[in-house]
């Protein structure tokens, strides 16, 4: 594939050391951007195309299905070893990507993706010398980026403000939400976990302080919002109260939900609720606006920004607030407008969208 490529093309080398890890959120839109960049090389003329290899670790956890974008396995590449020093010289010719956070130092000609500052918040879950170490690190990857993309406004401006990369550097790429719709909903996800649709809002739990799942225990805790009750998608209670939070005795734990699960979670709630202090997209909301739910939230960090008026909002630090929200959405007017402006809202994330922006981007680093 690489001699019948143009001349004018610099190859493009896809940095996979992500797919050692867990599935976890930013590993997902990695992988779903590396899948789109490959539809779009597929569909140009072989002859024509950049050459475009993704170098994945021999011991990786996951891969992707590509036709266009050839799979190289490298011993050793889930280490940050490999990363810093390695990946460079393998990407000597041509334009780097990556997609995961991290990226080398000393590399020529590369794109990252950050997704968001939260790893410089106190209250952000990484341990404190992870936090120092990123604090040195980041600036220095998004200094020897060619571009570097972040997800929201929001984002690049924390970034900037952080000292991480200049705004003139970066732009913005949002991520797609209609994955969500790629899968058909799982009808039995209520019944074992014995829900009824409109009988429960649904929430993702976390141990982060900057979730802030603090707020909804307040709001739902003695059982003030009887019968409606709460779901927690995620770690369960003993987690949770490891981490100094107390869920009410009535919520029900979901536990770790696929999409076709999540899909019919998210359609037979009678709200999602979103109180994080801080969020660099928010993709719970509009996801959740897809499946035909109306979404609770804090008027904070990129949530806004994301959801504009097809929300709903209630105040970061009051469980009163996020009462009368949620009872708010009782009112059929009010659902009804909530759930056409969150169709309108969450049809304008595509990752199709996401990927003409990207692809094009790449093309002209290529060039």
């Amino acid at each position: 594939m690489t001699g019948m490529a143009p001349t004018n093309f610099k190859p493009l080398l896809f940095n996979g050391k992500f797919y050692a890890g867990a599935l976890n959120g930013v590993h997902r839109v990695a992988d779903r951007l590396i899948r789109e960049c490959d539809a779009r090389l597929a569909a140009m003329p072989e002859r024509q195309r950049p050459p475009a290899r993704l170098l994945v670790p021999a011991r990786r956890t996951w891969e992707p299905e590509l036709t266009a974008i050839e799979l190289v396995e490298v011993a050793g590449a889930d280490s940050q070893a490999w990363e810093q020093m390695r990946l460079p010289a393998a990407a000597a010719d041509g334009v780097l990507v990556n997609l995961a956070n991290l990226a080398p130092v000393r590399a020529r000609r590369q794109l990252l993706l950050l997704h968001d500052a939260q790893f410089l918040f106190p209250d952000s879950g990484y341990p404190l010398k992870q936090r120092l170490g990123y604090r040195w690190l980041t600036p220095l990857m998004a200094r020897r980026s060619s571009v570097v993309l972040t997800v929201s406004s929001y984002s690049r401006q924390m970034l900037e403000l952080l000292g991480v990369a200049p705004r003139t550097k970066t732009a913005v790429l949002y991520n797609g939400a209609d994955h969500i719709l790629d899968v058909e909903p799982d009808p039995a996800a209520l019944q074992r976990l014995g829900l009824m649709p409109g009988g429960y809002a649904l929430a993702f739990g976390s141990p982060k302080g900057y979730k802030n799942n603090a707020v909804l225990f307040a709001a739902f805790a003695d059982g003030a919002m009887q019968p409606r009750r709460l779901v927690i998608v995620g770690p369960d209670r003993a987690a949770l109260e490891r981490a100094g939070l107390t869920p009410p005795a009535d919520t029900v734990f979901a536990g770790r939900c696929d999409d076709a699960a999540l899909r019919t979670l998210y359609a037979g709630a009678h709200a999602v609720l979103v109180p994080s202090r801080t969020e660099g997209f928010g993709l719970p909301p509009l996801e959740a606006m897809l499946c035909g739910a109306p979404a609770v939230i804090a008027p904070a960090g990129a949530l806004p920004e994301i959801c504009r008026d097809a929300a709903v909002y209630a105040d970061v630090d009051d469980p009163l607030a996020w009462r009368e929200a949620i009872r708010a959405l009782d009112d059929p007017a009010l659902r009804t407008a909530k759930l056409a402006a969150g169709q309108a809202r969450a049809a304008q994330f595509t990752w199709a969208r996401a990927g003409d922006q990207l692809f094009a981007r790449l093309l002209d680093l290529a060039r």
